[in-house]
């Protein structure tokens, strides 16, 4: 549907399309995802509104399968919460191209990224290894382990270098190989900004397709931690002491990491418009920044950088802020991040921290809802950009607020009162009665790297003056075993059932055009979701695979034209009013016809109302439709290599094998109504040649001579002796086709519907390898894609683990267990005095000159997170507990001793 078709006839439902606009916006139109809990969009959707918390506590067992010290778990400030994504160790290697053994050693992160990938493209109606255009992909991942793991376990991979290890692990070749994988040609560009990446993957994703870099762009980002593990809790640090992010909230004392993957594809709105693409939402602007060095520390984020990146993206979406009534927050759920991050909000929307918001659009309404899907999954650093966009466009899709967990009230060192924002702590309908709705999206990084993106839901038109599409559609599977073929259609037939407003047009065309095409296939012609789903339920043909998966003709394929019954007329008025080819081959008949009987074929074709069904015109009509089917099968594709017919289906074998001009083959049709001597004039005056097409006699199975077919005694028995039963067709082939050959039956048989007939002969070519030119079944404006199921993989699990730890026993299993205790404290025989254990430390985290014996924290560079680091060492090393603030308060060595001594005392 092009941009100008939209603006002609559609109407607007609510939200209406801006073609002067689209040059500068970007449209979501797939998504793929993994996140604790889920393992796609609308499972990852389920479980946010639903109020699902996907982080859980790690097993011992799993903790001791993945090395982890059982003294380690016994520890009180050792937690065991993660966000884990189910089964990450598992890939279908096989599907990919990848060998086992480099299956095993490719970073985990890398396989489910590229599965993503695969998926988000699908999602989007694009077949992966066949996108138009030119495809880009940005996007980051994380550091783990897991080439550490490889290390340890050298005697499973003799010969691996350090050079192998980098390419199959290092996060700079997590794009490089899935464009090689895929064949993506623009370009493949990896992000690092650490917690913003994914983010910034979608901006400079955005700004590349604005700059004709790419037509299609692969954003997003991926972290994994192999090994598992939990993580130590240290007083004042970012990490929560019990694995629960509570953003904004007052006892919201710190982050839990979590695993995930997001791929959002991109394309700019004009072409997602005009190429039917299902269009989730879409990005009105955005911009990246950093922190400078305005801020406590190169750890610590910044006011003025936060808000500076959200006016900016404002500025390049052409919003004010009032203009905007949610806001996705980076929401860490740390007691310092957490208000400068609602500072920075509020100024860049205008409140003056006093409660005065005249600044904001004064027609504005209510407070601008505030949340953070980092209270559902955790903190999925890379992925967790991504994740927040992709919540925020589902909630616009679905026009719902989803509730921010773990939420008992505001956070005392942020005063909402003063500020536009509401922690959303229910799910609701998103109402508003500014429309579009729109949404900003914040990710920050630690490093100062900010992103910020203003989205807005997708046009919300619904088609007012469409021709309605053919009732029979072609529906095709294809994949590369038995078993994932099968697994494909239950799928299929479960979302259909699940969406029974899906047009079943856009659910043909999507599975044409956005799926590739593998070796086994199978396909289906139904008329309504019912049909399909019976069709879908039948069990599939013993014999799915494609014998000929390397020629693009695929099996060769014998046109064989059946002489009785008729068409129902109906049908093939619909194919001469769709599709263009059928309607050149028809007109072609009905000009070669001379004087009326070529007007009364038109009429039969073209009239509303049912036509005399006299002999003459009836009999001609049958040659007509079945010409114009064969040539509209060789216009989408089919290259037969033979042709055969019996009674008057061998005449239209004749002209379309070549042997006999078109205005000939229309004669004998005609003159065959009369029978006896016209037909046998007509035999005799026709101009036979010798047939491009191998012609095949039905009966004997020998090809056809030029001298055989201007005999009229043939014709006499072909035409005038046709059985009044409809031909066995294949088995009219018997002996002469074989088993390498494929039969396509062209004329009432199975049935008496041409546009049935036409896409049965379609798919049993497809089926059989032939390459078909599926655009050219959808000839009408609407030519819209939507998402549908994607490849089923068949995994298997391809994950090196190092040897497992011991059992200990009495291991606590839950995080209820890991109560806090007394630390036991050291009692040396000789202790060193606290200042020179302190001065060593210090040295230890600042690198501190030897020659300063009573250093300050902070002039010598300390921060935040260093203070964190220095409490958990004295606490190791002294067995005494100091606070955050004690360290603020008592900075140097000397002030900090008399803290410690006193705690010792």
């Amino acid at each position: 549907m092009t941009a100008e078709y939209f603006n002609e006839h559609v109407e607007a439902e609510g939200v209406a399309y801006d073609a002067e606009a689209d040059d500068t916006q970007i449209a979501v139109v797939g998504m793929a995802c993994r996140y604790p809990g889920a393992v796609t969009p609308e499972e990852f959707w389920h479980n946010v509104v639903t109020g699902v918390d996907g982080v859980r506590t790690l097993t011992a067992d799993e903790l001791r399968a993945w090395g982890e010290d059982p003294a380690r778990l016994s520890d009180p400030r050792y937690v065991r919460e993660h966000g884990v994504v189910a089964d990450f160790g598992d890939f279908d290697a096989e599907f990919f191209g990848v060998s086992e053994r480099d299956a095993d050693l490719l970073n985990p992160q890398h396989r489910i990224f590229l599965e993503c990938a695969w998926e988000a493209l699908e999602r989007a109606g694009y077949d992966p290894l066949a996108v138009p255009g030119t495809t880009g992909l940005y996007a980051g991942a994380g550091r783990n382990g897991y080439a550490s793991v490889i290390r340890e376990r050298s005697d499973r991979f003799p010969g691996v270098d350090d050079l192998t290890l980098s390419l199959a692990n290092d996060p700079e070749h997590l794009c490089s190989r899935v464009s090689y994988i895929l064949g993506l040609t623009g370009p493949s560009v990896a992000v690092m900004t650490a917690c913003s990446t994914s983010l910034v993957a979608v901006h400079t994703a955005s700004l590349a397709l604005l700059a004709g870099e790419c037509d299609t762009a692969l954003a997003g980002g991926v972290t994994l931690r192999a090994p598992q593990s939990g993580y130590w809790h240290r007083e004042g640090g970012t990490m929560s002491p019990d694995g629960r992010c509570r953003t904004f909230s007052e006892d919201a004392r710190g982050i839990v990491a979590g695993d995930g993957a997001g791929v959002v594809v991109l394309r700019r709105l004009r072409d997602a418009i005009e190429d039917g693409d299902h269009i989730h939402a879409v990005i009105r602007g955005s911009a990246v920044n950093n922190d400078g060095h305005d801020r406590a520390g190169y750890t610590a984020p910044g006011v003025r950088g936060q808000e500076e990146v959200i006016r900016r993206a404002q500025l390049a979406a052409e919003v004010s802020p009032g203009d905007i009534s949610y806001i996705e927050a980076h929401g860490t759920g740390t007691p310092v991040g957490d208000p400068i991050e609602v500072t920075a909000l509020a100024q860049a929307f205008g409140a003056d921290g006093t409660g005065d918001r005249t600044a904001r659009d004064t027609d504005a309404e209510g407070p601008v809802a505030l949340g953070s899907v980092k209270t559902n999954i955790g903190h999925t650093d890379t992925a967790a950009g991504v994740a927040g966009l992709i919540k925020t466009v589902l909630a616009l899709e679905d026009r719902t607020l989803p509730a921010t967990l773990h939420f008992t009230g505001p956070n005392p060192r942020i005063d909402f009162a003063a500020t536009p924002f509401s922690v959303t702590t229910r799910t609701r309908k998103w109402e508003t009665s500014r429309l579009p709705r729109r949404a900003g999206v914040s990710s920050f990084g630690i490093g100062g790297t900010n992103a910020h993106v203003v989205l807005e839901e997708a046009p919300d038109a619904v088609p007012a003056a469409l021709a309605p599409a053919p009732a029979e559609q072609l529906l095709v599977l294809s994949a590369r075993t038995p078993t994932a073929l099968d697994a494909m259609a239950g799928r299929l037939a479960e979302h259909l059932r699940g969406h029974p407003e899906l047009p079943l047009d856009a659910v043909a065309r999507t599975l044409q055009l956005g799926r590739h095409a593998f070796g086994h296939r199978r396909y289906l012609v139904c008329a309504d979701r019912a049909q399909a789903l019976a069709a879908l339920a039948a069990p599939a043909a013993e014999d799915s695979a494609v014998r000929s998966p390397g020629d693009p003709g695929g099996i060769p394929a014998v046109l064989a034209f059946a002489g009785a019954g008729a068409w129902e007329i109906r049908s093939a008025r619909q194919l001469y009013a769709s599709f263009p080819a059928f309607r050149d081959a028809a007109d072609a008949c009905c000009r070669a016809l001379a004087g009326p009987l070529g007007q009364d074929v038109q009429r039969l074709l073209t009239a509303d109302a049912e036509a005399a069904a006299e002999p003459e015109p009836e009999r001609v009509a049958r040659f007509t439709v079945a010409y114009a089917l064969a040539r509209t099968l060789m216009d989408w594709g089919v290259v037969p290599t033979s042709v055969t017919g019996r009674g008057p289906g061998a005449l239209v074998a004749a002209s379309v094998a070549g042997a006999l001009p078109l205005a000939d083959a229309l004669r004998i049709a005609d003159a065959a109504a009369r029978g006896g001597d016209p037909l046998r004039e007509a035999v005799r005056a026709a101009a036979w040649g010798t047939p491009e097409l191998p012609w095949t006699h039905a009966v004997t199975g020998a090809r056809v001579s030029p001298g055989e077919a201007a005999d009229p005694g043939l014709w006499t028995e072909l035409l005038e002796r046709a059985p009044s039963q409809p031909a066995d067709v294949p088995a009219l082939l018997t002996g002469s086709a074989g088993a390498d050959r494929l039969v396509l039956e062209i004329g009432p048989g199975r049935t008496d519907n041409a546009h049935a007939a036409l896409l049965d002969a379609v798919g049993r070519a497809w089926r059989g390898g032939a390459t078909i030119d599926w655009d050219r079944l959808h000839t009408g404006p609407d030519r819209r894609r939507v998402p549908l199921p994607t490849y089923p993989f068949e995994r298997r699990t391809h994950l090196v683990r190092p040897e497992p730890a011991p059992e200990t026993a009495g291991v606590p299993e839950t995080a209820a267990a890991l109560a806090p205790v007394e630390t036991e404290r050291p009692t040396p025989d000789a202790p060193e005095p606290v200042e020179q254990v302190l001065l060593a430390l210090f040295r230890q985290v600042l690198g501190t000159p030897e020659d300063v014996a009573d250093p300050d924290f902070f002039e010598h560079g300390g921060d935040s997170l260093a203070a964190v680091e220095l409490v958990s060492l004295i606490e190791t090393r002294l067995g005494v507990g100091v606070s955050l603030d004690d360290v603020f308060d008592h900075p140097t060595v000397s002030g900090l001793a008399r803290v410690v001594e006193g705690s010792l005392t």
